[in-house]
């Protein structure tokens, strides 16, 4: 069996991936804000059906739209991760080379 304890990193693809991580974060914030006017539904009549068939929809949205901010936070706070690790393994790397 192999010894694979030796940790290999390229602070400058991490950066490049914690930039994507952050890139793909605004991304889905934007889409949620910009497509909130498409996403919510008015009732088509006055109709009780149409009503509670609107707000439940209304509702999904309101949920997905949550989730979906919850989500786009943890990739800024794993790309902000990233950065920091990588900077710190870096930072360590230099101080046991010399």
């Amino acid at each position: 069996m192999s010894d694979n304890a030796t940790l290999s990193i390229r602070p400058s693809e991490v950066a490049e991936v914690s930039s994507q991580l952050a890139t793909l974060a605004d991304r889905i914030e934007r889409v949620i804000a910009d497509e909130t006017a498409n996403l919510t539904v008015t009732a088509s009549g006055r109709d009780e059906v149409s009503e509670r068939v609107a707000a439940t929809l209304n509702d999904v949205y309101r949920s997905f739209a949550a989730a979906a901010g919850q989500g786009a936070g943890q990739l800024h706070d794993v790309g902000a991760t990233l950065r920091a690790q990588s900077g710190s393994i870096a930072t360590f790397d230099g101080d046991a080379i010399t």
